[in-house]
């Protein structure tokens, strides 16, 4: 009985340390095709204007955050990234209490294209295309809605960054 637990033992490790055997060492999205992007001036085809300088600084802010990728000119990057932002739909959250025409929260949500293009000798061939992003935003319009917009600018475009750098290094 002593002998069959030894074995037993011994099968159960060797299938539990089996499962690392192929594991690799690396940074989640380590490419070898491109380690730098160049970052196209956004594209806003929206109805929300202040966002265009902000969104295209937070991406370069991000992608130069992740560690294994650089922000490059265009005539030195390994990549293209070009992005868009398509529109913007307004819903009411929340109205108030004293007039309830009138809203006091609101979802914003902004529908973002994406392309990530692959410098092969001289030619952009398309990693992928037309990738779309869906980022919700809640803002608090009590001092306005326009003001309250222009306040959540740079929060927007954080979050649109954020899920766009997440597009280019995802690995599945």
């Amino acid at each position: 009985m002593r002998r069959f637990f030894h074995t037993l033992l011994a099968l159960g490790t060797f299938i539990a340390f089996s499962g690392c055997a192929s594991y690799q060492m690396g940074q989640p999205g380590e490419s070898d095709s491109y380690r730098s992007v160049y970052v196209k001036p956004v594209r806003n085809d929206s109805t929300f204007p202040m966002l265009k300088a902000s969104l295209t600084a937070s991406i370069r802010k991000a992608i130069a955050d992740t560690g294994y990728l650089d922000v490059a000119s265009s005539g030195s990057a390994d990549s293209v990234l070009e992005t868009r932002v398509i529109s913007v739909n307004r819903e009411i959250a929340a109205v108030s209490s004293i007039d309830v025409g009138r809203g006091r929260k609101y979802e914003l949500e902004f529908e973002t294209l994406c392309s990530l293009y692959q410098n092969v000798g001289g030619q952009l061939e398309p990693v992928f295309l037309n990738r779309r992003i869906l980022v919700k935003q809640d803002i608090f319009a009590d001092s306005g809605q326009v003001n309250a917009e222009h306040q959540a600018g740079p929060e927007i475009a954080k979050k649109i960054a954020q899920r766009v750098t997440e597009s280019i290094v995802d690995t599945w």
